[in-house]
């Protein structure tokens, strides 16, 4: 299961990053009436009354939605789920993104979209379901390329283990 985006954040990171701790800011985006806002409107008042970088801002709204709005993890703002996971694959980022482009393109066909100039290169697939499978090259390191899948617009919570499964089975592949 996917935990809590509070777990993930840590406290001492999040008090560092923007001068709150997560109550603290659930307590301000509570009394701020954020609970009738959604979830762009929370996280771009966060940016403009409190200077919080977007980054965290996003951070900061899920967590708030999680813990007072009953947003479960995983949930996207639009009531779908999604899940990823990001392994490194060796080589330099299009290649490496190329790799896990043709186990997924073997499972599943050609990409509806890609954008391979970008600042994080990315191939796109709608699988049969109505979900989407985005494969995205990070920046490289030394032992190779953060590659990251995410499979969205999944239907419900119950999804979200097939899904992690079959990032897992992808990503073995390519290792292979």
């Amino acid at each position: 299961m996917v935990d809590r985006i509070d777990r993930n954040m840590g406290a001492e990171a999040m008090r560092a990053a923007t001068g709150r701790s997560h109550v603290e800011w659930r307590d301000l985006l509570q009394a701020a009436g954020a609970l009738e806002w959604s979830h762009r409107q929370i996280a771009d008042w966060l940016v403009a009354e409190h200077a919080v970088d977007p980054w965290w801002s996003q951070g900061i709204t899920v967590d708030f939605e999680q813990d007072r709005k009953g947003r479960l993890p995983g949930q996207q703002a639009d009531g779908t789920f999604s899940v990823s996971q990001t392994r490194t694959v060796p080589g330099e980022r299009l290649a490496a993104l190329a790799a896990v482009r043709a186990e997924i393109e073997s499972r599943y066909g050609a990409s509806h979209g890609e954008n391979l100039a970008a600042a994080q290169p990315v191939v796109r697939w709608r699988l049969g379901d109505g979900t989407r499978l985005a494969a995205a090259a990070q920046q490289p390191n030394r032992s190779g390329t953060p590659v990251n899948l995410t499979i969205e617009r999944l239907s419900d919570a119950a999804a979200m283990e097939a899904a992690k499964d079959e990032i897992a089975a992808i990503f073995a592949a390519v290792a292979r």
